[in-house]
């Protein structure tokens, strides 16, 4: 990170901070930071006095935003029968989650999504608003019902089944997202997940292809990830399981031998960067010019609701202020680790401080 990211980041931290403290942290005189704000002032990125950065979004996030569900069992979980649970209810879908952690990382998101006319729309909408995600791409489908994710876990936190009610994506066309565009397009970068149709996924890759945009992509689930086109030039970076990479590579992943030749196989179709997650192994990121596994920590996992949400968001966050992709994905697995070990999809504990100083753990 150079100077001038490393000075945008510590104001992306606190707004209010003095030259002397700027100076301090970055290791520059109090001068030299004068003329960095100087720059940034007349590129646009602050906006004078206070250090008020450029308010225009920095990510728009497209894909499902629905109700989350989730039954957790109190005893060892039998199938076939009646489990007693203790059970709740909250906001999720994976592009809203990533947007409320953005939220929470002072990254001033956007979230472009589709509700239906009913109170779980409203809720989802006014809730999300208060978190500090910009709903104003939010489109109401009034003859579709919102969303809903039910999710059953077992005593331990680990997930047993999940029922996915989604038809109202299938009503997303390239037209949709096309009437949003002009809005989307005055992002830095753009996440995706698989939960909309197959062309509309297509539209936003060759738009972000077109106009320069770093769009990074969650394939979600291994029936989802089929959604996607053999091409994917214009995603910068991809982000799947091993059961997702199986699907776009044609690899089977069964062994770290085999974590460079899927990775290989995605760059192909024309992807920047893949980061291949392993679940309690840790994630092996992969572009042409980085390659390594990070392993996880060991950890009480409350619930594994939302950690890769968690994950895609630090990720952003460390994209976005000029970290490397190593050490992007560090404060990936952080945000990660904060999230397990929480009940909630979105820990209210995530920001910068917390991330930045859990990545240096790994």
């Amino acid at each position: 990170m150079n100077k001038e990211q490393q000075i945008l980041h510590q104001i992306r931290l606190n707004p209010f901070i003095s030259q002397q403290e700027l100076s301090e942290k970055v290791g520059i005189s109090r001068p030299a930071v004068a003329n960095y704000i100087k720059k940034l002032i007349n590129a646009g990125e602050i906006k004078g006095r206070a250090y008020v950065l450029n308010d225009q979004p920095i990510v728009t996030c497209i894909g499902g935003a629905n109700i989350d569900r989730k039954a957790y069992a109190l005893q060892e979980a039998r199938m076939n029968t009646s489990n007693p649970v203790r059970s709740e209810e909250s906001l999720g879908g994976v592009a809203r989650n990533v947007a409320e952690n953005l939220a929470r990382l002072h990254l001033e998101p956007k979230l472009a999504t589709f509700v239906g006319q009913d109170k779980d729309g409203e809720w989802l909408k006014e809730s999300s608003k208060k978190i500090g995600i910009d709903i104003s791409q939010v489109m109401t489908l009034p003859t579709q019902r919102t969303g809903t994710y039910t999710a059953f876990l077992d005593h331990s936190g680990e997930l047993v089944v999940s029922m996915a009610d989604m038809e109202i994506y299938n009503e997303v066309t390239p037209e949709m997202i096309n009437s949003m565009w002009k809005e989307i397009a005055t992002s830095r970068a753009i996440f995706v997940d698989t939960n909309i149709p197959s062309d509309s996924l297509q539209t936003i890759i060759n738009k972000c292809q077109q106009q320069g945009i770093s769009l990074f992509l969650d394939p979600v689930s291994s029936i989802k990830a089929e959604k996607l086109p053999n091409d994917l030039t214009g995603v910068h970076t991809i982000l799947p399981n091993r059961d997702e990479a199986e699907v776009l590579s044609g690899v089977k992943v069964s062994s770290p031998e085999d974590y460079p030749k899927a990775c290989e196989n995605i760059l192909a179709k024309g992807v920047s960067q893949v980061v291949l997650s392993l679940g309690d192994q840790g994630v092996y990121y992969y572009s042409e010019n980085e390659q390594a596994l990070i392993p996880a920590q060991t950890i009480d996992v409350v619930d594994v609701t939302g950690a890769g949400d968690a994950f895609a968001s630090g990720l952003l966050y460390g994209h976005l202020n000029g970290q490397t992709l190593g050490e992007s994905c560090k404060l990936g697995m952080a945000s990660s680790v904060l999230t397990l070990q929480s009940n909630q999809s979105c820990a209210e504990e995530l920001n910068p401080e917390k991330i930045t100083e859990i990545a240096k753990e790994f």
